[in-house]
């Protein structure tokens, strides 16, 4: 008896396999796996990236920005596993009428099923094992790196060296911008060619200090290598205007945050996309122990800086395009590496 039932079993098993709609099963199994792994990322992103960084904890930056890159699935590519599978079940209506009419198997046709049915699910493989969130990973740069400024004094003081301070090549020194538009939100991320100075006196923050940074706008980095070159070209128009710059010209308050860490507001001079705006930044400086520097892999008297500011979108020369944008307003972050360099 349980024979006869395992033959019959084994017979639906083996007349389900021959069904020329059974490779639609195959992409439905990957866009169950993929629509896992995109719950699991919590990201809510709706494009795919191959090569996913996050922030994480770093005792002397704040946050730095991982080593290990993900493939972090997007929507886009659930959507495209979800057309296969239809597209499967079609081609099993085609193969199906063909064969009856024709009275004999469409092999060939369903050799090619099985092989397009078996490419999605190399999609949730591959994201599975390039492994998941690290440890207090964040998709975006944390916001907050300034301290509050009740008042307008200028009191606060750093041990270090007067003179010119200039950008040090690192991986503390970037500039991101907060971006959020099709529904996602992302951090743009400027790390190509960043150079500049800061020139003052860290002991006496009452005297003149100035400071300049600049990037270059085709460096700009989504995450997605399309839409970084849409990002660079459509919108930056690199190629015209290759030099995003910050100038600051004199600080508005100072403030103590704690040993050799100062708050400060400052007002600055944003050049984008051949256009200059009025800002304002807020931030803080600070010198890092010797342990710090140390495990940096730097030497000399250096300051970090950490500094945010807002750009509006309908003042700049991105007006035209505000409605591509979820907001009003894009968010910078600043952050740089500092060494001394003279008197």
């Amino acid at each position: 008896m349980h024979r006869g039932e395992d033959q019959s079993t084994q017979c639906q098993v083996s007349d389900a396999a021959r069904s020329p709609f059974a490779p639609a099963a195959v992409p439905v199994v990957a866009l169950i796996a993929a629509l896992v792994r995109w719950l699991l990322q919590g990201s809510r992103n709706v494009y795919t990236a191959f090569s996913k960084q996050f922030y994480v904890p770093d005792p002397d930056l704040g946050t730095r920005l991982s080593s290990e890159h993900r493939i972090w699935l997007g929507l886009e590519i659930c959507a495209v596993i979800a057309a296969i599978a239809v597209g499967l079940a079609v081609g099993g209506w085609i193969i199906r009428r063909r064969e009856a009419r024709l009275g004999a198997p469409a092999s060939t046709l369903r050799a090619v099923a099985w092989a397009v049915a078996v490419l999605p699910l190399i999609v949730p493989i591959a994201a599975f094992v390039s492994g998941g969130r690290p440890a207090g990973g964040l998709d975006t740069k944390p916001a907050g790196a300034a301290v509050a400024l009740v008042d307008a004094g200028r009191t606060g003081t750093i041990d270090a060296p007067g003179g010119r301070y200039e950008v040090v090549a690192h991986a503390g020194t970037s500039i991101t911008a907060r971006m959020s538009a099709g529904g996602d939100t992302f951090d743009a991320r400027f790390t190509g060619g960043i150079q500049g100075n800061w020139n003052g006196d860290p002991r006496d923050l009452a005297k003149p200090v100035t400071a300049e940074v600049s990037v270059n706008a085709a460096s700009v980095d989504t995450g997605i290598g399309e839409r970084s070159k849409h990002a660079s070209e459509e919108y930056l128009h690199s190629d015209k205007f290759p030099r995003i710059t910050v100038t600051i010209d004199r600080l508005i308050a100072v403030s103590q945050a704690g040993p050799n860490n100062v708050g400060f507001r400052a007002h600055a001079t944003l050049g984008l996309i051949g256009k200059t705006h009025s800002i304002e930044i807020t931030g803080t400086l600070r010198k890092p122990d010797a342990t710090a520097v140390a495990r940096l892999g730097l030497s000399g008297e250096i300051l970090l800086v950490k500094a945010d500011f807002d750009v509006v979108i309908k003042e700049t020369a991105l007006a035209s395009d505000a409605g591509d944008f979820d907001g009003s307003r894009i968010p910078i972050q600043v952050s740089l590496v500092l060494r001394h360099t003279g008197g």
